[in-house]
């Protein structure tokens, strides 16, 4: 719990850094717009819409990174893994079900991109948390989605499980942002 705790302050105080220094280095969008004639001095956290926000955090890390190797960076990976993001959570459907009284499975189903999305990060998901957690899951891909299925143990509750849904399982161990700038310096997919 401390560990994320911790995990999140920093994220957080991050998250403040970053829109200090992105405001600090902002310019004008709009010929003839000013700054200067808003009425307050307090400025909006938000960088936009989500994915918007979330290019937004990682190229102020790499701006502010001395170390950054540009020749590797691609943004526009992470904006494709944002996509997935997006369809993943947005255009999809999911189910949970209870196998018998120490299995568990969630079945997750979409089209299109949405299924694409289904079939690059449900089973990267699983790897993840199986080698983080420990976990026994298992994920099979099928025509219009995917099947994620774990196996309780003492420290895994069948409440727990059937609480999060899938898409509650996909958010865990919040990797997510390190593995953004993974994406965005050319070392992740």
């Amino acid at each position: 719990m401390l560990k994320q705790l911790s995990i999140i302050t920093g994220i957080l105080l991050s998250f403040v850094w970053i829109v200090s220094y992105a405001q600090s280095q902002h310019g004008e969008h709009t010929p003839g717009m000013s700054h200067s004639s808003m009425t307050t001095d307090a400025l909006p956290l938000e960088g936009g819409q989500s994915t918007f926000a979330a290019i937004i955090e990682i190229v102020a890390l790499l701006e502010t990174d001395p170390t950054t190797k540009w020749a590797d960076v691609d943004i526009d990976a992470l904006q494709s893994h944002l996509r997935d993001m997006d369809n993943l959570i947005l255009s999809t459907s999911a189910t949970t079900e209870v196998i018998d009284t120490q299995t568990i499975r969630y079945s997750v189903n979409g089209a299109g991109a949405s299924l694409e999305a289904i079939h690059r990060m449900a089973p990267a998901h699983t790897r993840f948390l199986r080698e983080s957690r420990g976990w026994d899951i298992r994920t099979v891909l099928t025509t219009d989605g995917a099947t994620v299925q774990i196996t309780l143990n003492k420290n895994l509750s069948k409440e727990r499980l059937i609480a999060l849904g899938f898409y509650g399982f996909m958010s865990l161990d919040s990797h997510h942002q390190a593995h953004h700038l993974l994406i965005a310096t050319g070392k992740g997919h």
